[in-house]
């Protein structure tokens, strides 16, 4: 871990302090206060701890996928992306000069905007040190990343998103992740582990110094202390033990309300929108039953893929920059060392791959046959060359979420114009711009789809993304197997910049 925080970071510090000394006893008051609000509708305590007998349920939520709905909206604004940055890099937190517990996120574009994560108490927002917050931490990884994007999924449902609380059955979220399915547990430890899971989420603060927008549309979003999620836990049946904590609940039942961070980056429209931090994605049911102990490094691209899909429309990456994303750098180091660690890391990417292409509703998989060669590719017999790793590093491969997600997506963001190698109008030449031929039908044709795609530089997986299909109908399309409704016919014209 790094001994010493980012200058920039100690800077801002500074900054904060005056500020922080003035408004901190109103936000402290102001987080009680609401803390003591939904405490009155909720009797139990964030520490797993029963304080009465209650024998109402409260009402909960809906399971978040009905029959035949298999995505739905999640919030991927800058503190959502950054706090489950932090669940899944453990390894990225940092003890401060004051000998507090941090994790930093820098905007990749924008160096100034930063967001900093500490750990608090259950019972109040002052911040643990790094001893302390190493217990918290250590609680954090794929089920509360899991658990945190199921939140930021409910609460964009309701009346209010953003303001409302809401409570969830912990057998609830526990079908929502696959476990009534899973059998190396039993219905006690599930309800348990979920149960610990919320409270460790509880605990996560955020702090931010950030800018949304350019020029004169800039809102300030800057947030002093607070919560990411305030939570209860509320334990029911069982049996109390000596400490009063309960064996095996018979069911948990979690309260949560977003912090008052929301109200900073709320942004106006948005907000009227009632789209509350208009920054989604969309969660996919089948990522959410990755199993998080197999499958670890495919549940952890699917995640991160998630919150990404929003602004990294067009999918392509290069592998380096996934795989340092999702793991430690030591790791990748020791494997352009060490051959061994160079194969099994290999292998463990394949699998990933694999795991997210086996999916029913399956991720959009393309690898550029420029750079990533056959050999390197999952379920390949082939033998890999020598220096294949450094290869694989350097690789660009396209992955988009199942479809209609990058439609979804796309209803939100309307695709940026494309510069001179990728826009037809640019890079062709008035006698080569694609041209629907003058005919009594007008319908597009295979070879015109397929020129105007390659026109733009795009690949058969990206124009599918934009659609919402898969791949393999665009390529039925191309070589004219496939034919056209009205409605997709002019899709594809506007999207190609096709001209009658």
């Amino acid at each position: 871990m790094k001994s010493k925080k980012p200058k920039l970071v100690q800077a801002q510090s500074k900054q904060k302090q005056t500020k922080k000394n003035l408004n901190l006893d109103k936000q402290v008051q102001l987080e009680a206060r609401n803390q003591e609000n939904l405490d009155r509708d909720s009797t139990s305590t964030t520490n797993l701890q029963v304080s009465s007998e209650i024998p109402t349920h409260p009402p909960t939520e809906p399971l978040l996928y009905q029959k035949n709905n298999y995505f739905t909206p999640t919030a991927t604004a800058a503190p959502i992306v950054s706090s489950l940055r932090a669940q899944l890099r453990k390894d990225q937190w940092d003890k401060d000069p004051s000998g507090l517990g941090f994790f930093l996120h820098q905007a990749k574009g924008k160096p100034s905007n930063i967001i900093e994560h500490y750990i608090t108490n259950s019972g109040d927002i002052s911040l643990l040190p790094w001893d302390e917050a190493l217990q918290i931490i250590d609680k954090f990884g794929l089920l509360t990343a899991k658990l945190h994007l199921i939140f930021a999924a409910h609460t964009m449902r309701q009346e209010n998103p953003w303001e409302s609380k809401f409570t969830l059955k912990a057998s609830d979220i526990g079908t929502e992740l696959g476990w009534d399915k899973r059998t190396d547990l039993n219905q006690f430890q599930k309800l348990t582990e979920i149960a610990k899971a919320a409270f460790a989420l509880g605990c996560l603060t955020i702090q931010a110094t950030w800018v949304e927008g350019q020029g004169t549309k800039q809102v300030e979003c800057s947030v002093q202390t607070s919560r990411m999620w305030e939570t209860i836990v509320d334990v029911r049946g069982g049996q109390l033990n000596l400490n009063r904590k309960i064996d095996e609940p018979t069911e948990v039942y979690i309260t949560i309300r977003p912090g008052l961070w929301t109200y900073a980056f709320l942004n106006r429209a948005g907000y009227e929108a009632k789209k509350a931090l208009y920054q989604f994605g969309y969660l996919a049911q089948d990522l959410l039953k990755i199993d998080l102990y197999h499958d670890e490094l495919a549940l952890r691209l699917g995640l991160h893929l998630t919150v990404e899909s929003r602004f990294h429309v067009s999918g392509l990456y290069k592998v380096q920059t996934l795989l340092e994303a999702l793991l430690p750098k030591t790791i990748i180091d020791e494997a352009r060392l060490h051959r061994d660690k160079a194969r099994k890391l290999t292998n463990r990417w394949n699998h990933a791959l694999e795991v997210l292409l086996r999916l029913k509703r399956a991720f959009q998989i393309e690898f550029d046959s420029a750079t990533y060669p056959e050999e390197l590719r999952p379920g390949s017999k082939t033998r890999k060359p020598r220096g294949y790793f450094e290869q694989l590093l350097a690789a660009k491969i396209t992955i988009l979420p199942p479809a209609p997600i990058p439609e979804l997506i796309m209803t939100k963001a309307k695709p940026l114009p494309v510069r001179s190698q990728s826009s037809p109008t640019q890079s062709l030449s008035k006698s080569q711009k694609v041209e629907t031929p003058v005919n009594s039908t007008n319908e597009l044709s295979g070879p015109q789809i397929r020129q105007a795609r390659k026109a733009k530089g795009w690949s058969q997986v990206k124009l599918a993304g934009w659609l919402g299909v898969t791949q393999a109908f665009i390529s039925h399309v191309e070589k004219g197997n496939r034919p056209l409704s009205k409605e997709m016919e002019a899709k594809l014209k506007k999207l190609l910049e096709i001209q009658d």
